[in-house]
């Protein structure tokens, strides 16, 4: 298939490809804002289930124990639901994994919602989208049920989070990027690797004053908010960052012989991965019109990078920030086939 090809064919046969407009340029009809909930109420079912259920709600590193500001460092910096559940503290005392599982259901219809959001910034309004949008729970199935066998109580927040910061970075709202980058910062420091999303959706203009004020902006919170509470928590034991690379050479070690973490990195997405690995190496991703899109959300290069230090690679639950980019990925690779009936926007560079 030729680059026009790509850019001029328009489906025919199927409506669901077609156009949709309701109201405002991106509005989701309520049929699917109801579909996306459902699949919310089932998706946080199973996790409770599997997850949340058999978890100690007083455990070290729990919310609960975050809120008596007495834990180790850095999970004593991740301080957004801690402060957020002491406002309904008698509440969360009493219905703690219930009010923790109904919040998990807005964050994860919210998620759907955004991330159908910020599909349209990819493709415009294709009504195939607000089928596509619940493709992101496939992701997370793997990642949170399927596969994984440990809780953080901040994850689906900062899955939201990310979703609505590539939403904001993809329409060039500074204010509304910083906003979310502020209540992320709060939520997870990881959320500072949408500096490089930034700094990569505005590669051409980069050394403008502009953008590189704004990217100074949000790397000078990212390392102030670090080092204000380091001082702030400096009694607390721990360090400031997880160190995991000499975990990780044990575990590439051993990978061969360790069948679940061998089956954690091939399953990792759902295997979606896989499409991206191929969007990427047969060179599908120049037929995409809007460079900077693709380039966005190349952010999973320095998460890989830095994560070999402060992370574990087979755990998969720590790929949180990965979850929107990969999903989007792959779907552009999806639409790099004529068969598919989903174009992108106009030619942008």
């Amino acid at each position: 298939m030729n680059y026009n090809q790509y850019i001029e064919f328009q489906p025919q046969k199927f409506d669901m490809h077609g156009e949709y407009y309701r109201g405002e340029h991106n509005k989701i009809p309520w049929p699917h804002l109801f579909m996306y909930f459902g699949l919310s109420l089932v998706f946080c079912y199973l996790y409770h289930r599997k997850i949340v259920a058999p978890v100690d709600w007083n455990a070290p590193n729990s919310l609960n124990a975050v809120g008596t500001f007495e834990t180790s460092k850095p999970y004593q910096f991740r301080l957004l639901m801690p402060l957020l559940f002491s406002f309904f503290k008698p509440l969360s005392a009493i219905y703690g994994k219930y009010l923790y599982n109904a919040y998990n259901v807005i964050v994860v219809f919210l998620t759907v919602t955004v991330f159908y959001k910020l599909l349209w910034a990819y493709f415009g309004g294709r009504k195939i989208l607000l089928w596509l949008a619940p493709v992101i729970l496939y992701t997370m199935l793997w990642n949170y049920i399927l596969l994984n066998g440990s809780f953080q109580y901040y994850d689906f927040t900062t899955i939201l989070l990310t979703t609505a910061g590539l939403y904001f970075i993809a329409r060039q709202n500074f204010g509304m990027f910083l906003l979310i980058f502020i209540i992320g910062l709060v939520n997870k420091e990881t959320i500072g690797y949408l500096i490089f999303s930034y700094a990569l959706f505005n590669y051409r203009e980069f050394f403008t004053r502009k953008i590189l004020i704004r990217t100074a902006i949000i790397s000078v919170l990212f390392i102030g908010y670090k080092l204000l509470l380091g001082y702030i928590f400096r009694n607390n034991p721990g360090d400031p960052f997880e160190i995991g690379y000499y975990e990780n050479i044990r575990i590439v070690e051993n990978l061969t012989s360790n069948k679940t973490l061998l089956r954690n990195l091939l399953l990792n997405f759902g295997g979606l991965y896989v499409f991206v690995i191929l969007l990427f190496v047969t060179g599908a991703w120049k037929k995409f019109p809007n460079r900077r899109m693709i380039y966005m959300n190349l952010a999973i290069i320095p998460y890989y990078i830095f994560g070999i230090y402060i992370t574990y690679i087979t755990e998969v639950r720590v790929y949180t920030e990965l979850i929107p980019m990969i999903t989007s990925l792959f779907i552009i690779y999806l639409s790099t086939f004529k068969w598919f009936g989903l174009m992108p926007g106009k030619k942008t560079e």
